[in-house]
């Protein structure tokens, strides 16, 4: 894609004003759209030359019981104010939030949070059970974080030649790299027969999925990431890069507005493939209720459930468990990048 032709990718977006334009710009569109092999109108925007396959099922039962531990691993870093200073906790959460991770004794091996301009905070854990060391990224908590998740430019990365990442959430990723990369060969150096795992929920999904690319370079082709309810992160290089690199397991959930940011427009596209999840808010989820759709713009999925809406952001908080069930009462959404007004705190999410 010619970047010269989305202007809008040169801008900053507060993620109020992202909704509020695709959602009035999407007023006369369909809400679904299952298209192959034309032009297509979504969320206001003309998007061509994407091939998108039909969705296959046949998840296995190691698999779907993969993705409901992993996302435990995701939702307990928003219980990180108890592991701050705590290197050597048990892993534990309130709610029942993350059994399996607390019946395997995931034990925390280093914790960030707070010490950065973007606030990317989360922690490397060790789980003897499933011999992995985990490293988890805290979806958004702040409004620092809040900041950092409106912010749609494109960076360079360095990962390969023309691959570029948004702004924020590549920095997010740079402003921890090298602390985490020490502390991930100290671990290794203790449990080298271990596998690594990274993943995160929101703007944690969006930080685990560039960090995992990034690091697969560094000496960890292996790594899986587990990236739940991510947002666009890359430009179509940098996507189709990370695909072929493997181990990438990206969930949507019916219609959470979150995945379809940055919009289309801006020239930001999908690490494939997507493990879409149709059953409903607040519902125990059946294998045969997670769709795996190929394609980095692809419509069989939460991409085609029409334009992102505040609204929906209940789909957002459910991935096979409430994914955020730490974050408490939710953060109140920035009317504007500059602003220093929270603004209503019912557009909290």
């Amino acid at each position: 894609m010619n970047r010269s032709q989305y202007p809008l990718v040169a801008m900053r977006f507060s993620l109020f004003t992202a909704l509020s334009t695709a959602a009035s710009l999407g007023l006369a569109l369909p809400s679904t759209l299952h298209t192959r092999g034309m032009s297509i109108a979504l969320h206001g925007l003309i998007y061509s030359n994407h091939d998108v396959a039909d969705p296959y099922s046949d998840i296995s039962p190691d698999q779907f019981t993969d993705f409901d531990f992993w996302v435990q691993y995701a939702g307990a870093a928003y219980y990180l104010n108890d592991y701050t200073a705590k290197n050597g906790y048990k892993i534990s959460c309130d709610k029942g939030n993350c059994p399996d991770v607390e019946k395997n004794g995931g034990t925390i091996f280093y914790d960030f949070s707070n010490d950065t301009v973007t606030d990317t905070a989360g922690f490397i854990a060790v789980d003897d059970v499933k011999k992995a060391i985990v490293l988890s990224f805290r979806g958004s908590y702040s409004v620092r974080n809040w900041i950092a998740d409106a912010s749609f430019p494109y960076t360079s990365t360095g990962i390969c030649t023309g691959c570029e990442a948004e702004l924020g959430f590549w920095g997010s990723w740079k402003a921890v790299r090298e602390n985490i990369q020490s502390q991930l060969h100290d671990a290794f150096s203790q449990h080298s027969d271990y596998e690594l795992v990274v993943t995160g929920h929101s703007l944690g999904a969006a930080i685990a999925s560039l960090a995992a690319a990034d690091l697969r370079g560094k000496g960890y082709p292996e790594a899986k990431m587990y990236a739940y309810a991510a947002p666009r992160v890359a430009n179509p290089k940098l996507a189709k890069y990370i695909t072929a690199q493997g181990n990438n397991f990206r969930f949507t959930h019916i219609n959470d507005p979150v995945p379809k940011l940055p919009l289309l427009a801006m020239g930001y596209v999908h690490i494939s493939p997507e493990y879409y999840i149709t059953a409903p808010n607040n519902a125990t989820v059946k294998p045969s209720e997670v769709e795996v759709i190929e394609g980095d713009v692809s419509f069989k999925g939460n991409t085609g459930t029409g334009v992102p809406s505040i609204s929906a952001f209940a789909a957002h908080h459910w991935y096979f468990r409430q994914a955020d069930a730490g974050l408490g009462a939710g953060i109140p959404l920035k009317r504007s990048l500059g602003s220093e007004d929270a603004g209503d705190p019912n557009d909290c999410i």
